[in-house]
């Protein structure tokens, strides 16, 4: 490999935001006058944009009004939604394994970037990313590879050498898309069984896993 770099999703990889967005996103579905969602459909809606998103919760198709939903909800998870967040377990020991081996270390989530950076730092991990980049930094959202393809320049690092860590199908499809190895994980949103089924070049159930088979590769 020219660098040993790895890119990770955010939201059900890195971070258990789920109390977290089912909180504010029925606050900002309820202040819009529609009925708050169950957590079961808030976890499906998380596959989409935020803008996207919304439109999936409520049926509202008016772009600016959709987007007036994304930054009230990102305003609600900055005031609120930022204390309901935590790491999973092992993630915090294994990114730190990983990048005092030499690991390259970024980021490409369809959440917001100025609040992926805010909670990293809340959760004493920026340090280890090079590349942190959210959906207002990348020209379009996951499934698409291109935020991919941009952090990996911003690291110095070829796709195809490269591996994006993720939880769900856009992660899948976008590394693929990208020429990248997929590693997918199963204590996020989705199950091993559905994850299964896509094809990525692996699984991991634990951060322990996935730390010691990347140092295994090194």
């Amino acid at each position: 490999m020219t660098r040993n770099a790895i890119i990770f999703d955010h939201d059900g990889t890195l971070v258990d935001s789920i109390e977290a967005v089912v909180i504010c996103t029925n606050n900002i579905i309820e202040r819009a006058g529609f009925q708050a969602v169950s957590p079961t459909e808030i976890k499906k809606g998380m596959a989409y944009p935020t803008a996207e998103r919304f439109g999936y919760h409520t049926g509202v198709t008016d772009r600016s009004r959709l987007e007036d939903m994304s930054r009230d909800f990102y305003l609600n998870m900055h005031e609120e939604g930022i204390g309901h967040l935590k790491l999973y377990d092992g993630v915090s020991e294994a990114l730190d394994a990983l990048a005092q081996n030499g690991f390259a270390l970024g980021m490409v989530t369809n959440n917001q970037g100025l609040f992926v950076r805010k909670a990293a730092a809340q959760l004493s991990y920026a340090f280890d990313f090079e590349v942190i980049l959210g959906e207002e930094n990348v020209s379009r959202p996951k499934p698409d590879p291109s935020g991919l393809l941009q952090a990996c320049a911003g690291m110095g690092a070829i796709p195809e050498e490269c591996w994006y860590i993720g939880d769900g199908k856009p992660d899948f499809d976008a590394a693929r898309a990208a020429g990248m190895k997929c590693g997918l994980v199963s204590w996020g949103t989705h199950s091993r069984e559905e994850l299964a089924e896509y094809g990525a070049d692996k699984l991991f159930d634990r951060a322990e896993e996935m730390k010691d088979f990347f140092m295994d590769l090194k």
